[in-house]
């Protein structure tokens, strides 16, 4: 069976990673393809959006495996690991409050409840 010809890439940044992790956008056949070249992952989609929830959520479930198994990684594992430590670590800094309560929008309940 001949393989599906694949168009060129895409660069596009990674949301949160401070230009250490790169993405790669691309289309193959009918499918949307993104990666991580320096992780080696790649995510597949029948849109563009889908292909990337994959990576992302994909890149957070081996952000957790390998902190949960760091003392067997090997130099390759440490290495990944170190890279997603800095990138999850931009991901929360992004999301705490940044100071300003006053951004903050309560919710009350309704009287007598």
């Amino acid at each position: 069976m001949k393989r599906a010809q694949t168009e060129t890439f895409r660069e596009v940044a990674l949301p949160f990673s401070d230009g250490l992790l790169s993405a790669r956008l691309w289309k193959s056949g009918e499918r949307n393809v993104v990666g991580v070249p320096e992780l080696g992952l790649h995510c597949y989609g029948d849109t563009e959006s889908e292909a990337v929830f994959r990576l992302f959520t994909t890149l957070l479930k081996y952000y957790r495996q390998l902190k949960a198994h760091e003392d067997r990684l090997g130099e390759r594992g440490l290495n990944h690991l170190e890279q997603l430590k800095v990138w999850v670590a931009g991901i929360e800094k992004r999301m705490t409050a940044s100071g300003s309560e006053s951004r903050l929008v309560s919710f009350r309940t309704r009287p007598g409840r």
